[in-house]
């Protein structure tokens, strides 16, 4: 499965040195927290001065994920055990986008998008 994806840039700067759109292929069973691993790999998400940037993983206006570059781990706003056949509807390809929510409490974030 190709997921494209697309991120919110933080300055111009980190513009220069990764680019706001990417894709990666991944197998269509892999799991949310697969797929999120896969993409700090990359080093796609901008990291910020201070470590404290909040990203909020969206399919289309759905949040799916609150990643902090301060947290090991990123937090689920729907089933992590989700594969991403299930979440892109059996389709060879999907699309995602990274929000930046600067430098806000990312557990914050978390629970405004949980009461959503």
């Amino acid at each position: 499965m190709i997921i494209r994806l697309e991120r919110d840039s933080v300055c111009m700067g980190d513009d220069c040195t990764a680019p706001n759109a990417a894709s990666l292929e991944i197998a269509d069973a892999a799991r949310l927290p697969e797929l999120i691993g896969q993409i700090r790999k990359m080093y796609y998400l901008a990291s910020i001065y201070g470590g404290k940037a909040t990203w909020v993983l969206y399919q289309e206006q759905k949040p799916l994920a609150v990643v902090a570059q301060q947290w090991e781990e990123a937090k689920y706003l729907i089933d992590p055990g989700t594969r991403l056949f299930e979440l892109f509807s059996g389709a060879a390809s999907g699309d995602l986008r990274f929000a930046y929510r600067t430098q806000q409490d990312p557990d914050e974030v978390f629970r405004q998008l949980l009461v959503r």
